[in-house]
């Protein structure tokens, strides 16, 4: 049984974040997807109104991350190869980029890098261990920090405390933001995650991914919510071993519950960390 978060709680965490509205486009996507006979030549029309979104789909539906073997060259190509619900994550991945790229006190460039490197690693990672669907894990390492720029855009001082939020060896992450903020982006990512009809398992794990002990516990959260949290806390440590050469306190709280849920022994995690670092190059 899955964990039912109180939402009258936690909207009263928000502490007047805005959250932005859910595009028109996401809305006649969802109820086409709900219908027991999707048209998918609608859904193809769809997502083909926007050239700029339906060009950016395309090149991501082309990247390694779903690499099936051939180019795609159409929206109705990519349905028919990737299916409608990974197209679907697809465009509110695109969707929500926009809607989150604003204006903040910091350029959100260098972030927004991070997170489609993470979704990449975390896809290759899930296709290996075979413990979830890359496209899934893919979203997840996409948008699970996707709480922070709208707290950047509320509290001026949120760069300093996630910068203390990393390094603290004592609290955890989110206790730190709450201390500071009186919130937290994991609260603010999962509500956005809600309005924005991300999947179920990928808002619940946007919600409780630094809850680490919680990977332990089969009566919390989904099953599925549980693994994108362990291959994103993988992901993230080989990408800071790949990128600064060393570890950080985020790893140290959180590997040992992650190398749990996957069944990974400490030999087998550091062979997975040279292969990841081999393949990004």
């Amino acid at each position: 049984m899955n964990a039912v978060p109180d939402e009258k709680q936690l909207q009263k965490l928000l502490q007047g974040v805005d959250i932005p509205p859910c595009p028109a486009i996401l809305v006649e996507l969802d109820g086409e997807l709900k219908k027991d006979a999707p048209d998918q030549r609608e859904i193809a029309r769809l997502i083909s109104k926007d050239v700029a979104l339906s060009g950016r789909v395309m090149l991501i539906a082309n990247s390694p991350a779903f690499s099936t073997g051939r180019k795609m060259d159409s929206i109705i190509q990519a349905l028919n190869v990737l299916g409608s619900q990974q197209l679907f994550n697809l465009v509110i991945s695109q969707l929500l980029k926009v809607a989150l790229s604003g204006k903040p006190d910091v350029p959100m460039d260098r972030f927004w890098e991070s997170s489609a490197q993470t979704a990449r690693v975390s896809a290759e990672l899930a296709k290996r261990l075979r413990c979830v669907r890359p496209d899934i894990a893919y979203t997840f390492g996409l948008f699970h920090d996707c709480g922070i720029p709208l707290l950047m855009k509320r509290f001026p001082q949120t760069r300093e405390v996630l910068a203390e939020a990393n390094a603290s060896e004592e609290l955890t992450f989110t206790e730190v933001e709450e201390k500071h903020l009186g919130t937290n982006h994991t609260i603010v990512g999962y509500f956005l995650a809600r309005r924005w009809h991300l999947p179920s398992d990928v808002a619940e794990a946007v919600l409780h991914h630094h809850d680490y002990p919680m990977l332990a516990r089969s009566d919390t959260i989904s099953t599925t919510a549980r693994a994108v949290i362990a291959v994103n806390v993988l992901a993230e440590h080989i990408i800071r071993l790949h990128t600064q050469g060393k570890g950080e306190e985020e790893w140290a709280k959180a590997g040992p519950h992650a190398c749990e849920f996957l069944n990974l022994s400490l030999a087998t995690v550091d062979d997975l960390i040279e292969d990841l670092r081999d393949w990004l190059g």
